[in-house]
C-alpha cells in the first residue's frame, strides 16, 4: 500500500508532463531550435570598498578567521 501511495503520484505526473509535451509538439508550438547559449561569459569584478569604509559587514571574511 505505502508503494502504491509513493509510485503512482510520481508516475502520473510524468505521464501527464509527457502528454503535455506530445501536444505541444503535435501543435506545433515548440521551436524546433534550441534556445543560442551565450558564448562568454559576463562576469563584471566587484570593486574594493575603501579602506576605512564604515559599511563592511561584521562578519569577517573567510580568510581573516583562518589567520
Amino acid at each position: 500500500m505505502a508503494v502504491t501511495a509513493f509510485v503512482i503520484p510520481p508516475l502520473l505526473l510524468c505521464v501527464m508532463l509527457a502528454l503535455g509535451r506530445y501536444e505541444e509538439r503535435m501543435l506545433g508550438e515548440v521551436d524546433p531550435e534550441p534556445a543560442e547559449t551565450p558564448r562568454e561569459r559576463h562576469l563584471r569584478a566587484v570593486p574594493d570598498l575603501p579602506a576605512g569604509g564604515a559599511s563592511r559587514s561584521a562578519a569577517p571574511r573567510e580568510d581573516e578567521r583562518a589567520a
